[in-house]
C-alpha cells in the first residue's frame, strides 16, 4: 500500500503539469491562437465573455454542418419573442461562410443582436455565435477579438 501511495504521489505532479492550459491569455480557434483582449474572460476553450459581447463556437462534422445551424436557430426562435431573422453573408477566417443576423428585445428593454455564422475554416466545420449589444453593419463595427474570426461582406 505504501508503494502504491508513493507511486501515486510521484505520478500526479507530472500528470498535473501535462494537463495545464498552454496559454490562458489565448484561445485556439480552428488552429489559430487568438489573444484574449483586456476585459474579457474565457468561459471555456470554446467561449469568451466580454463587457459588450459574448462569443462561442462549436466544432461540427460535415454532416452536422448541413442541418445543425438551422436547428440551432429554431431553438433560439422558440425562446425569444419578436425575433427578427436575416440572412448573413460573411467569412470565417477568410473562408466563405453563411449565417443569420438575429435581433430581439432584451428583458431590460434594450436590444440584443446575434450573428450566427457557419462554414469550413482551416478545414474544420465550425459554427460561431456572437451576441452583441450593438448591431454591426460592417466588419469594423465588430469588437477586436471577433473581428479576427468573422468578417462581414459589407
Amino acid at each position: 500500500m505504501k508503494k502504491l501511495l508513493l507511486l501515486f504521489f510521484l505520478w500526479v505532479p507530472g500528470w498535473a503539469a501535462m494537463a495545464q492550459v498552454a496559454d490562458p491569455a489565448t484561445l485556439n480557434f480552428c488552429g489559430v491562437d487568438l489573444p484574449i483582449t483586456t476585459g474579457c474572460v474565457p468561459e471555456s476553450k470554446y467561449a469568451v465573455r466580454c463587457q459588450d459581447y459574448q462569443m462561442t463556437w462549436m466544432y461540427l462534422d460535415y454532416g452536422m454542418l448541413r442541418t445543425f445551424p438551422e436547428q440551432f436557430i429554431q431553438q433560439i426562435q422558440k425562446k425569444k419573442k419578436h425575433l427578427e431573422r436575416q440572412p448573413l453573408e460573411c467569412t470565417i477566417l477568410g473562408s466563405p461562410a453563411k449565417g443569420f443576423r438575429l435581433s430581439y428585445p432584451t428583458e431590460t428593454g434594450g436590444m440584443a443582436y446575434e450573428l450566427i455564422a457557419y462554414g469550413v475554416a482551416k478545414g474544420q466545420p465550425v459554427m460561431v455565435q456572437l451576441i452583441l449589444a450593438v448591431d454591426p453593419d460592417k466588419t469594423a463595427d465588430l469588437p477586436e477579438l471577433p473581428r479576427q474570426v468573422i468578417q462581414l461582406t459589407k
